[in-house]
């Protein structure tokens, strides 16, 4: 049953990630690979802290 209304999904619901394809494969080294799966274990866990911009409208790095 369809519900109106806003449905936020982040990276814990896998609502947002990246493409590694056969496209961009050949330009990611395996260092790259790693540190972005370091980072995003990093903020799934809560250690790395993702500001929500639209909880004020605001960038906090200017």
């Amino acid at each position: 049953t369809w519900k109106a209304g806003v449905k936020t999904l982040g990276l814990a619901e896998d609502g947002v990630g990246w493409s590694l394809d056969e496209h961009n494969a050949k330009l990611v080294t395996g260092a790259m690979e790693s540190k972005v799966e370091q980072v995003r274990k990093g903020i799934l866990s809560g250690k790395i802290k993702v500001h929500d911009y639209m909880s004020d409208n605001k960038c906090p790095v200017q």
